[in-house]
Order: C-alpha cells, then sequence, then structure tokens
C-alpha cells in the first residue's frame, strides 16, 4: 500500500492567515499614502527604512527644520545630516543616500522636482533610479509602487530578517529574491497591508533581539503558523549544560622510605665476594705502603749514628796517636 502524497500548501492562503495574526498585535489600520511629490516619497523612504512609519514621518520632519532648504541640505555635509537624522537606524548612510538623492535630481534639470518619473513606464522608471548612486532596493521599490503604483514587495533589511525567521523565504534568500518570491503569493491589492504589517512587526522593539538570532533550521512556508505563535511565546529558559559528576580519587597509599619510585633506575649491589677482594687489596696496600715508610725512616735513624760512631772513633784514633809520638 503506497502512502499518501503531501498535500500542496497554499502559500497565498500562509500569508493571508499571517495577516490575521498580524491584526491581533497591530490592528488593521494601514497608514495611507502619502500624495506627495516624486522627490518627497523618495526622501521619506530613506527615513522608512529599518524604521517604523511614525519614526521616518518624524526624522523627515525634524530633518527639512534643520535647514533652509533642499539646496543646503545637498551642500550638507554628511556629518551634519547625521545630526538632524539623529533617531533612525543607520543616519550616516540615510545622510549619504538624501544628499545622493538630491544632487543627482539637481544636476540634471537645476531644480528639485523629479516628476517625469510619473510619466514614464515600469522599464524606464528602474533604468532611471538605477542611475542614483546608493540607491537602496527598498527606496527603489517604495517609489515603484508608490508613484506607478507596481506590484512589488518592498523589503528592507530588518522586513528581510523577519521574513526569513517566519520562513516566509529561504534563509540564503537576498532582498530582490525575496521581493520576487513574495510577489507570487501576495496579491496586488494586499501588498501595502502585508508590507505595512511586515515591518511592524520586524520594528517590534519586544521581537527585534528575537528575530535576528541565528537559524537553528531551515524554515519554510508550512512552519509561518507555529512560528508565529513560537514568537509571541515566552522565550524558553537555555537548557543547564549537564555536568559530568567528578571521578572518586583513589587514595595511594603511602610509599616507604627509601622505596624508590616508579620508572627509577635501581642500582644493583655489587657482589660480597668481589667488594671483599677489593677491599682486603684495598688494606693491605695501604698497611705495605706504611710498613715501607716506617722501614725507611728507621733505616735512616740507623745511618745516622753509625756516621756519627765513625767520626767519633776517627778522632779517638787521631788522639792515641798523638799521645804515642809524644812518648
Amino acid at each position: 500500500m503506497g502512502t499518501a502524497k503531501a498535500k500542496p500548501i497554499d502559500k497565498s492562503q500562509v500569508c493571508r492567515r499571517l495577516v490575521q495574526s498580524l491584526h491581533k498585535l497591530y490592528g488593521k489600520s494601514v497608514p495611507a499614502s502619502r500624495q506627495e511629490s516624486v522627490l518627497d516619497t523618495m526622501l521619506f523612504a530613506v527615513c522608512l527604512e529599518d524604521n517604523r512609519w511614525e519614526q521616518a514621518d518624524a526624522g523627515l520632519k525634524r530633518l527639512n527644520a534643520s535647514f533652509f532648504d533642499l539646496n543646503e541640505i545637498r551642500v550638507s555635509s554628511v556629518t551634519e545630516l547625521e545630526r538632524a537624522l539623529e533617531g533612525l537606524s543607520q543616519p550616516d548612510w540615510k545622510g549619504v543616500r538624501i544628499r545622493a538623492i538630491l544632487r543627482h535630481v539637481f544636476e540634471g534639470t537645476y531644480t528639485f522636482e523629479f516628476e517625469k518619473l510619473r510619466r514614464m513606464t515600469l522599464e524606464q522608471a528602474i533604468k532611471a533610479l538605477k542611475k542614483i548612486q546608493e540607491l537602496s532596493p527598498f527606496v527603489r521599490d517604495y517609489v515603484l509602487h508608490e508613484i506607478l503604483g507596481n506590484h512589488v514587495v518592498c523589503l528592507d533589511n530588518l522586513m528581510l530578517t523577519a521574513a526569513r525567521w517566519l520562513g516566509l523565504v529561504s534563509a540564503t534568500a537576498d532582498i530582490n529574491e525575496a521581493s520576487e518570491s513574495l510577489k507570487t503569493v501576495v496579491r496586488k491589492s494586499e501588498v501595502s497591508e502585508f508590507c505595512h504589517l511586515l515591518k511592524c512587526l520586524s520594528t517590534d522593539p519586544k521581537f527585534v533581539d528575537r528575530l535576528s538570532e541565528p537559524l537553528d533550521r531551515a524554515y519554510t512556508m508550512a512552519d509561518v503558523a507555529e512560528r508565529i505563535v513560537e514568537l509571541q511565546s515566552p522565550k524558553p529558559a537555555p537548557k543547564p549544560v549537564p555536568v559530568s559528576d567528578p571521578k572518586p580519587q583513589v587514595q595511594k597509599p603511602a610509599k616507604a622510605v627509601g622505596s624508590t619510585e616508579k620508572g627509577a633506575v635501581k642500582k644493583k649491589p655489587a657482589p660480597a665476594g668481589k667488594g671483599a677482594v677489593t677491599g682486603a687489596k684495598a688494606a693491605s696496600g695501604k698497611a705495605a705502603a706504611g710498613a715501607g715508610k716506617a722501614a725507611a725512616g728507621s733505616g735512616k735513624a740507623a745511618v745516622a749514628p753509625s756516621k756519627g760512631s765513625s767520626s767519633a772513633g776517627k778522632s779517638a784514633g787521631s788522639k792515641s796517636a798523638s799521645g804515642k809520638g809524644r812518648r
């Protein structure tokens, strides 16, 4: 009997259920389109990247209030723009991108007007936006969606991280690949709501650290429902590392005094006979030497008196001879 084939997952249904779950956390209201100029839309997109909607709106207002006009922003240093954008994520990079956009638009028309983008086709608009240096995929896709109404899922780095964690996209997908993948399962009429709720989740301070944790395995669309529940559940405490019981130390018996350690080379005692003969020979040699010295001393002492007696005899003979002559 063959095993039943697994039913294919309805990815569109998975995304709709995810949106319903996020409604419980962030409500159903979606910010209305800002209906601004192309240039203002681009600047707002820069501030919105990796930030919440209200943060981006406050950051752009603070930027405009810190400078006289857009031309002053264009000629300002990145450090000055960074100070004005303080409070947003990566304010230095946002300053670089805002200045690059203003310079590109101004150098082309000597004005800060870029409305010609509305009259372009999608292909022409993509080519025009690619010419702007430092423009991120999120800003490009946001402008295409808001200005041209293009069907595109706008993702920034935090949104991509959340999509990977949930299993919406592959763990190895980049922003462009993830956007194309979600475009096939999220309807055009639902893109704005889906992107807004995913951004709310990815920038929620309660979940940012959890979402940035390394994945323990690859997740897919089949795991999304469980993952969103797991995300809202208290984080389980880390499992204690089992500590192995130390081995009981066996007390070694004390070694006897004078005993040799293991591995030490033991000297073999010399045979008793050989040592005795050697000792006797040494003792007899020393005794013979001592006796020789004593004999030599006694011989010298014996010779000395004989010399004295011979001289005394000679003197006595001479005296007796002299006596005989006188007579």
